[in-house]
């Protein structure tokens, strides 16, 4: 299959171009700029705010997965993040219409579930993809109107547009950061503004792979995070203690994430395969990786 893959110099970028390769696709990677150490042979440096340039960078392709949009508000005005993202993701969305390429993968995120979290706003854990959407930044709300966006185009030319909610991603040299970051009793309260909830970089690339391969998904949402939070606390324990107000719609076990991948399991056959539980000593150091591995996460 041929694939465009856009923000290919990005973090998760990356490693889908990596990923996608492996499987055996044909893949050009695109940025604004240009990463020699990319794992495509054919990268370009395109704009995706021109829509000419967006027309020639996917046409031909059989699927699109589109990474290309500012990924924080810290770096970047409001106003700066949502023009530029809704550009972006309208253009994305209107080539492939006119090209009429079958597959659109796309990456959401947790943000647009009400990310910060507060408990009197959640109905429920662990939330899933029929949570009702909370925004709260101009890039959360950006990615909930491509949600919307993205449903109105499926029903337009019925091709297959898959969006995926990404949680916190880590590559795999940046856990030993957790602890240290993370396990603080003032951490763990921080970091309940999205459930605890984290994604292993190589599970986001893999998601990715498994929603451009698999067919006949038509419009969907999907949950993309790791088996666990990243918390070395129980889940129930965890929400005992910072949501004690907010119902279980189901039990959670051990460390299992607070953003539900149960539909993504179902139906993708998402299996994150990354924890960092695996990856640390016990002392919180990190484990030996593979210098492929470490070289390509310092990119």
């Amino acid at each position: 299959m041929k694939i465009v893959v856009t923000g290919a110099a990005g973090k998760i970028g990356r490693w889908t171009v990596r990923t996608l390769l492996e499987a055996g696709h044909e893949v050009t990677g695109s940025d604004k700029k240009l990463r020699e150490e990319s794992a495509s042979k054919k990268f370009i440096q395109a704009e995706l705010r021109d829509y000419g340039q967006v027309c020639q960078l996917l046409a031909g392709c059989d699927a699109v997965v589109h990474h290309g949009n500012i990924p924080t508000d810290v770096r970047n005005t409001s106003q700066a993040i949502f023009e530029n993202n809704m550009l972006v993701n309208f253009n994305i969305l209107e080539a492939c219409k006119d090209l009429k390429i079958p597959k659109l993968v796309w990456a959401s995120s947790e943000t647009v579930l009400g990310y910060p979290f507060k408990g009197d706003q959640l109905s429920y854990l662990p939330v899933d993809e029929e949570s009702p959407t909370v925004v709260k930044s101009s890039y959360a709300m950006a990615k909930r109107l491509t949600e919307n966006l993205s449903e109105m185009y499926h029903k337009l030319v019925k091709t297959q547009v898959v969006a995926l909610r990404f949680a916190n991603i880590y590559e795999p040299d940046e856990y030993e950061k957790i602890p240290g970051m993370h396990w603080t009793e003032k951490q763990k309260d921080i970091q309940k503004k999205n459930a605890w909830a984290y994604c292993d970089v190589r599970d986001a690339a893999y998601a990715c792979l498994l929603a451009v391969e698999k067919n006949n998904l038509g419009n969907q949402i999907f949950h993309i995070t790791a088996p666990d939070t990243i918390m070395p606390d129980l889940s129930q324990d965890l929400v005992k203690k910072y949501f004690p107000d907010v119902a279980m719609k189901r039990d959670v076990k051990g460390y299992e994430t607070l953003m539900s991948i149960d539909k993504a399991k179902e139906i993708l056959g998402y299996e994150p395969r990354y924890t960092w539980r695996n990856v640390l000593n016990k002392d919180g150091s990190l484990k030996a990786l593979p210098e492929d591995q470490l070289s390509l996460a310092n990119i």
